[in-house]
């Protein structure tokens, strides 16, 4: 029995996302003190107010000025009620939008390092870096890394981000030196 177990999704290593062509690493810095994670599809998710409760509050708000402005009549309060019901959505994704506006990472981002680019695509299977991102894949899905016993600092997305996205050679021989000790009674390791 490894540790590693095979097929592990990539969401461990919030940085590294699995690609249908490949990997996308992102720069660990573009979510870093934002309320933004990357998702399965490398896509900003702001994470501060989820999407399920700014629908409830539209649909809640609407029903409140539906019974409000009803005055005893079904009718009334139905016909009211469709029509609060698409501007109460409407003052959310306003609402939403300014939020957007104002948190966006990949603006804050190119505001700290004067370039836009956050992440890499890697496509080449052959290439040095491709096996970097299946490297850090693996650590990130074996037991010892989310326990924190490999890398407690979690420096794994760094790393990787300064290696296949800057070229820096001692940060791929820092990734590669994150091997974890053998555990199990196999003795095997990553």
């Amino acid at each position: 029995m490894t540790d590693t177990p095979t097929g592990a999704p990539t969401d461990r290593l919030p940085t590294l996302v699995r690609t249908r062509h490949g990997y996308r690493v992102h720069d660990p810095a573009l979510v870093a003190g934002t309320s933004y994670v990357i998702d399965d599809a490398g896509d900003l998710v702001w994470t501060r107010v989820p999407a399920g409760a700014m629908t409830a509050g539209a649909v809640i708000t609407s029903l409140v000025v539906a019974v409000t402005t009803g005055d005893n009549s079904w009718t009334w309060s139905m016909l009211t009620f469709l029509v609060a019901l698409p501007v109460s959505f409407a003052a959310a994704i306003a609402v939403l939008s300014v939020v957007h506006a104002v948190t966006d990472p990949v603006r804050a981002y190119r505001a700290r390092f004067g370039h836009s680019r956050f992440a890499v695509d890697v496509t080449d299977r052959g290439s040095a870096r491709w096996q970097l991102c299946v490297r850090a894949e693996r650590l990130a899905a074996s037991r010892s890394w989310q326990a924190g016993r490999i890398d407690p600092t979690r420096t794994l997305g760094g790393l990787l981000w300064t290696a296949v996205g800057g070229g820096e050679e001692w940060a791929a021989q820092a990734l590669h030196s994150l091997t974890e000790p053998a555990t199990g009674p196999d003795l095997t390791s990553v």
